[in-house]
């Protein structure tokens, strides 16, 4: 049995990776997507009355599978990136700083990601017999609980989602216009 904080930790690095073989350009395009998944999610739940009617009346199961599904869906997309021909001539010169910055970014992806997963997963109860809650009062439970506050969907929500969604977008125009 493995920790949700090792898992997490795990799923960092391995974004991390990732992003350092990917490069910061692709790298940003998944950022974009999960900040974008964010988004969606809490305006719809917000201000969409229809959607957050239907959705309260969901299980706690579902609900987690439709936010968990939407970001993770984005990021799939975010990933499916074409080859970015017009910064490959600069790329060439900057490898360093190209896998360093896409290190970077991906270890922010991996942070991201799973971290918005592990906190639907936290908002709804854990209700999955495949995550099991450690005992109140244990060590575990309460690093889950100290971790828990900085996940994403805890420290963007709604004003603070808006900014993110214009700081990725100031980024995108400025690195690919």
């Amino acid at each position: 049995m493995v920790s949700l904080t090792v898992l997490l930790g795990l799923c960092i690095v391995l974004f991390g990776v990732v992003g350092a073989m990917r490069g910061w350009a692709k790298e940003l395009l998944v950022t974009s997507a999960i900040v974008l998944g964010l988004f969606i999610n809490a305006i719809l739940e917000a201000y969409v009355e229809p959607y957050r009617t239907s959705f309260t009346l969901q299980s706690a199961g579902t609900q987690f599978l439709i936010r968990a599904g939407l970001i993770t869906l984005l990021a799939f997309f975010g990933y499916q990136t074409p080859h970015i021909r017009a910064l490959q001539e600069k790329m060439a010169r900057e490898k360093l700083e190209e896998i360093l910055l896409g290190l970077v970014l991906g270890l922010l992806n991996g942070y991201l990601l799973a971290g918005s997963v592990w906190g639907y997963l936290h908002e709804v109860g854990y209700p999955t017999d495949l995550v099991v809650q450690p005992e109140a009062g244990s060590v575990l439970a309460m690093q889950f609980e100290n971790l828990v506050q900085y996940l994403p969907p805890t420290l963007l929500p709604i004003p603070h989602v808006y900014f993110a969604v214009g700081v990725i977008f100031v980024l995108i125009i400025v690195v690919f216009v």
